[in-house]
Formats: structure tokens, C-alpha cells, sequence
């Protein structure tokens, strides 16, 4: 496996000096007769642990408390697992499995903690909707303040 160069920068001089680097590191490959992939992309941080303590201890709990189907209760994990695949879905991978002339399908469900902060906000926002409007639920918004928000 070689080598990958891989900066986060957010000013000028700091994406030149990336950028330098990366084409050295392009034409030593080049040079060596290898392919090259260069990727430039806005950068993305990780959801945080308030949003998840969040979405576990007010969005999750408060649903569970509250939303009935056919007079019935969940707890939050199984609503956990109904909002995965309503709003994350699932991702298709082929993989290599040992004795095997074809590569073998996986089918795996998408998870909360894949997603970046922009994508997590939004399926807090599908979640919340949804129970909101189906369900009836009512959110307490004031308890965002104690989990950073």
C-alpha cells in the first residue's frame, strides 16, 4: 500500500503548501510509472458527542416516552433501528470472500455514526419531523442547551 497524502487546511498558504506537496508526491509516482488519484474536497468534521447525547438522551428518549403505534411502546433502540432504515437506508458492497470465484453482495445497514455533521443535523431534522407530524410527539428544545447545542 503507498504512502497517501492527506491535509486540512483553512488558509491560503497551508493549501499552497499541500498543493506542493501533493504534485511531488504525483510526479515521483509518475515518474515511477504508477497511477495517480489526486482528490480535493471541502472538509467535513465528525458529529459531535453532544449531538449524539442528544439524539440518545432527548430525540430518542422522547419519542419512546411518547409515541404510541396500535396503542403500543418502543424502546429507543428499536426506533434507533425504524429511523436507519426509513431515512439512512442501506449500502451495497462486494467483497472478496475467500474460496470464491465471485465477489459476494453485502447488504449492510447505514449507521448514525458514518455521518458528518452537516448529514447528521439533517437526519435529526427527518427524525424529529416525522415524529412530530406521525407520531405527535412534542420536543422539549429547551435540553438542547445542556447537550452544547
Amino acid at each position: 500500500m503507498t504512502e497517501v497524502l492527506e491535509r486540512v487546511v483553512s488558509d491560503r498558504k497551508a493549501a499552497h503548501e499541500a498543493a506542493s506537496a501533493c504534485y511531488q508526491r504525483a510526479q515521483q509516482l509518475i515518474l515511477a510509472g504508477k497511477p495517480v488519484k489526486l482528490t480535493c474536497q471541502e472538509f467535513e468534521f465528525d458529529r459531535t458527542a453532544q449531538a449524539n447525547r442528544y439524539y440518545w438522551g432527548v430525540v430518542l428518549k422522547e419519542i419512546s416516552e411518547q409515541a404510541r403505534v396500535a396503542g403500543q411502546r418502543y424502546t429507543a433502540e428499536a426506533w434507533h433501528e425504524l429511523f436507519k432504515r426509513q431515512h439512512l437506508g442501506y449500502e451495497i458492497k462486494k467483497q472478496t470472500v475467500a474460496g470464491r470465484k465471485r465477489k459476494t453482495v453485502i447488504r449492510r445497514l447505514r449507521s448514525t455514526s458514518d455521518l458528518k455533521v452537516k448529514a447528521f443535523a439533517a437526519y435529526l431534522e427527518q427524525v424529529m419531523a416525522f415524529a412530530a407530524t406521525d407520531l405527535g410527539v412534542r420536543f422539549s428544545m429547551l435540553e438542547w442547551q445542556e447537550y452544547g447545542g
